[in-house]
């Protein structure tokens, strides 16, 4: 039996596993929806290794799909609806998958092309199904009204059991299960290909980190944590991410959620209310938990300061290739130095690192990929494409992103040495470095795009980046500041420093 499953199978079946809208989907629930989703997937035809795109609303019924998935071997192709048109057309072409798990309300967009482009003109970040002919649909989520030929997921869940025998397919560590894409990638799409074994080992590296202690509920927005909290035995309550920050802090209080686990950037509405209402976060929280982007001690300086004294906080360092590397305590990290580059902690268990000649960290660990979805095979050791080192603690110090690298006049600038030290400026939640080749000068142009959360002057801001505390090497000094919101892309809300490569690159030729 898969592990996962077996795991779930362990526990109380009275036991809420997921809690959403007030509602508990109990282990026991769980479990039978799961045989039964499954059952209704050999009934229709599916079989192992066959592709499902995966586009479905975070609840629920995403968990039921992927420990549905579990049983049958079915391959999940988890593609983030928010990347775009074009982006989403080229993945759908490289997997051409036999089934796709699709919200209703995507499946609507397709079929009215007015209700679309009003769509489309109101929303930056419209989320996005193309049609695609041949694709089985299983329609998930609240029921509209469409036209074309589908299966309707909730109809599945309300009829009885098919009458023939499930087959469960015993656990098998090198059967590729779920396929996610890299941030950024355009004309090749870089699907990660991960097989059961490595994201069983993944889920238990994390759910060992929550287990024990005081974590009895935990609170987010994303399915995957939900799932790595029913193995850690504690209770999932999915919340709505994009209500206000009064809203989730009530909704802290009132289910006394002990344990949350989100991308930094979800913590700084909760930051924001309590700096300005002159109040804490919740008391009965215990233990938060930071993944999918880097966690700066400027906002850990933040944080620590709207916190009662008892809550933990754990950071998280990891990849899309391997999704948990190293960890470090969060209150630790707030008062160790950033002058040699962002400290990441130590390996976490099973995970080796080596350093390249050039600085690139290179890996390999039991939850590493087992490909790319375009390539046959992978190297032993992953080149992760950040550069940094191992401090005489053992612990990773990340000095940049390899790609970001910006070569002025003879000066290797990376940006990650910098930006954590500039982040600590009092008025700064978060900032960029880009950089774009002048065709004039025949150099880089270095832009430094800062986000505040209070009034700063370019003089006085100047003024500290070349004196004091906050002082950077005066050959990494930006030629250009820009004052503005960072704009950011992707479920995990990261800093698209595409985005900005091009609006640096817009501005140079306006100049012209």
């Amino acid at each position: 039996m898969v592990k996962l499953l077996q795991l779930l199978r362990e526990r109380d079946p009275a036991a809420p596993a997921i809690v959403q809208n007030g509602q508990a989907l109990r282990v026991g629930e769980l479990l039978r929806d799961t045989e039964l989703l499954a059952a209704r997937l050999q009934e229709a035809g599916m079989q192992p290794g066959d592709t499902a795109v995966l586009a479905a609303l975070p609840d629920a019924g995403f968990v039921r799909i992927v420990y549905a998935a579990l049983i049958c071997g079915l391959r999940l192709a988890v593609i983030d609806p928010e990347m775009g048109r074009e982006n989403y057309r080229e993945k759908l072409k490289q997997l051409q998958p036999p089934w796709a798990f699709v919200d209703y309300r995507l499946l609507l967009l397709q079929e009215h092309p007015l209700l679309r482009w009003a769509y489309f003109k109101w929303s930056k970040k419209g989320i996005y199904f193309p049609r695609s002919p041949g694709v089985r649909i299983i329609a998930t989520g609240k029921w509209m009204p469409i036209f074309q030929k589908h299966i309707s997921f909730k109809k599945w869940m309300t009829s009885p059991k098919p009458s023939g025998e499930l087959k469960s397919l015993d656990e098998i560590a090198t059967n590729e299960f779920l396929i996610t894409y890299t941030s950024g990638t355009t004309s090749v799409p870089k699907g990660v290909v991960h097989n059961v074994g490595a994201i069983t080992a993944s889920i238990l590296q994390i759910a060992d980190l929550i287990r024990g202690g005081h974590n009895h509920r935990i609170a987010t927005h994303l399915p995957y944590f939900a799932i790595i909290g029913l193995n850690a035995g504690v209770e999932a309550y999915l919340w709505e991410y994009k209500s206000s920050a009064a809203q989730q802090l009530d909704f802290i209080e009132k289910n006394q959620i002990t344990t949350l686990f989100s991308p930094p950037c979800d913590y700084l509405p909760l930051i924001e209310y309590c700096e300005r209402e002159g109040r804490l976060f919740p008391e009965c929280l215990q233990h938060l938990f930071f993944g999918s982007a880097p966690v700066h001690r400027s906002f850990l300086e933040r944080l620590i300061a709207v916190l009662p004294e008892h809550i933990r906080l754990t950071c998280l360092y990891g990849m899309t290739e391997n999704l948990v590397v190293a960890s470090i305590d969060g209150r630790e990290k707030a008062t160790l130095p950033t002058d040699a580059g962002d400290i990441l902690g130590r390996p976490v268990s099973g995970v080796e690192i080596q350093i390249a000649a050039d600085g690139e960290i290179l890996l390999r660990s039991p939850q590493m990929y087992s490909r790319y979805l375009h390539l046959e095979k992978r190297d032993e050791w992953h080149s992760s494409g950040d550069l940094g080192f191992l401090d005489i603690a053992g612990r990773i110090v990340l000095t940049g992103r390899k790609k970001d690298m910006i070569i002025r006049r003879n000066f290797n600038l990376y940006p990650g040495l910098y930006e954590p030290t500039i982040n600590r400026i009092p008025g700064v939640t978060e900032c960029a470095f880009v950089g774009v080749f002048d065709e004039i000068k025949h150099d880089e142009t270095v832009a430094l795009f800062v986000e505040t959360h209070r009034e700063i002057s370019e003089r006085a801001f100047r003024k500290q980046l070349e004196h004091g505390e906050y002082s950077i090497d005066r050959e990494a000094l930006p030629d250009l500041i820009f004052f503005e919101k960072l704009p950011r892309s992707g479920r995990q809300s990261k800093v698209d420093k595409n985005a900005l490569r091009e609006r640096l690159r817009l501005w140079n030729i306006e100049l012209l």
